[in-house]
């Protein structure tokens, strides 16, 4: 812990430019993008490949696909970036997330839509893993906390925006139409050409064994962030088959009510630093797997869409300080040296959640029903506030 803090040391009063901080916040709500802007498609894609219950299941797993190759990428963007840059991983990451994310436009076949979902995945490991390495690298202390608020904030508004816009593209031009979104990463390729540079770690030699050690120690933020990362993305992988169920057919309006989850989770993201003054890290911990919770048990018994609205709205509050509680309080516990393994890990923490999502619902659904499923998942995360709460009392609030 005394060495982690003589580096912070080091790094403080060296905080980047606010175009650096421009890559490093956009670079996550690109990725955001990833699973979002397939979302409002899922009923239509199911539709084009049959509508069986084989169908559905295929759509939800070509959306949530790209999650696992961002398991395994991002460990490997962490492990790269000391020995290659950031710059090179960053480069690299987005010229994939384009031909990965755009290239659905040009084909039909199930194995290529497949194959590139794959890419995408790659790429947006990279993407997600070099953005956050590169807060830890260039900004320090209260600044690193707003950039990492502030960039779960903006990527809300994207996924937000893409379940909206989305829904409204499927409708006017069919499934593919919303896998224009992923040309965005063309500017911002650009712009990061022109501004990122590797910034060197301090002077400090740590061995492998080393950096293994302190991630050890950090295992249980990232199971945790694996079951919030699962609640954050229940509107959005499941919800749309509910309102399907209750004779909701718009796509429009389906990404509408899902996007209300990312609308709220934009302003929790958004004032996560102020309310850091108030608030401890482990605080926000407790605070986002009750909200999520509330909100997946509020969609398991709702009678009405805008019960299910309600829902969607409870799960944003904690969608959108997860990422940047979690991320905060393992840069605490790390150093420099380890920070790009350790945002790697992170990142493959966020998708492994998302992938699982779909998988961890099939059996919930066997067993206890739709609602059941929705009911069993919101149970375990207020169970888990519960636990956070018990364990960490001292730092649940600030004592100024």
């Amino acid at each position: 812990m005394a060495e982690t803090a003589i580096s912070e040391t080091v790094l403080s009063g060296r905080n980047a430019s606010w175009l650096v901080a421009l890559v490093c916040v956009t670079g996550p709500a690109l990725v955001a993008l990833i699973p979002m802007a397939a979302a409002p498609a899922l009923v239509s894609m199911a539709r084009h490949f049959g509508a069986t219950a084989d169908s559905q299941l295929f759509s939800q797993i070509v959306m949530t696909l790209p999650a696992a190759m961002l398991v395994a990428s991002a460990p490997a963007a962490g492990w790269l970036a000391p020995r290659v840059g950031q710059r090179i991983i960053l480069l690299t990451s987005l010229v994939l997330y384009v031909v990965g994310g755009a290239g659905v436009l040009l084909i039909q076949s199930e194995i290529m839509l497949i194959f590139l979902r794959l890419i995408l995945g790659i790429g947006g490991g990279g993407l997600l893993t070099s953005c956050l390495g590169l807060i830890g690298d260039h900004f320090s202390g209260h600044e690193r906390e707003k950039l990492l608020g502030y960039a779960t904030a903006l990527s809300s508004l994207f996924a937000a925006s893409a379940l909206v816009f989305g829904g409204r593209l499927v409708d006017m031009g069919g499934w593919q139409t919303p896998f224009t979104l992923y040309l965005l990463g063309i500017p911002l390729l650009i712009l990061a050409s022109l501004t990122i540079h590797n910034r060197p770690l301090p002077p400090r030699e740590k061995t492998r064994t080393d950096v293994s050690t302190e991630l050890r120690h950090v295992w249980a933020y990232y199971l945790l962030l694996i079951l919030l990362t699962l609640g954050m993305f229940t509107p959005a992988v499941q919800v749309a088959f509910v309102l399907q169920a209750k004779g909701i057919g718009s796509a429009q309006t389906i990404g509408t009510v899902i996007a209300s989850t990312s609308i709220v989770a934009v302003f929790s993201a958004g004032a996560f630093g102020r309310l850091r003054r108030f608030f401890g890290l482990h605080g926000f911990l407790v605070l986002n797997a009750l909200s999520m919770g509330a909100g997946i048990l509020i969609i398991g018994v709702a009678g009405e869409v805008w019960h299910i609205l309600i829902g969607c709205l409870f799960v944003g509050i904690g969608a959108g300080m997860s990422e940047p509680a979690t991320a905060s309080i393992i840069f605490r516990k790390t150093s420099p040296v380890a920070h790009a393994m350790a945002m790697g890990l992170i990142v493959s923490a966020l998708n492994a959640g998302q992938f699982i999502n779909p998988l961890a619902f099939a059996p919930l659904r066997e067993a206890f029903t739709v609602a059941g499923s929705f009911v069993a998942v919101g149970a375990l995360l207020l169970a888990t506030s519960l636990f956070i709460a018990a364990r960490n009392r001292a730092d649940l609030f600030e004592r100024n």
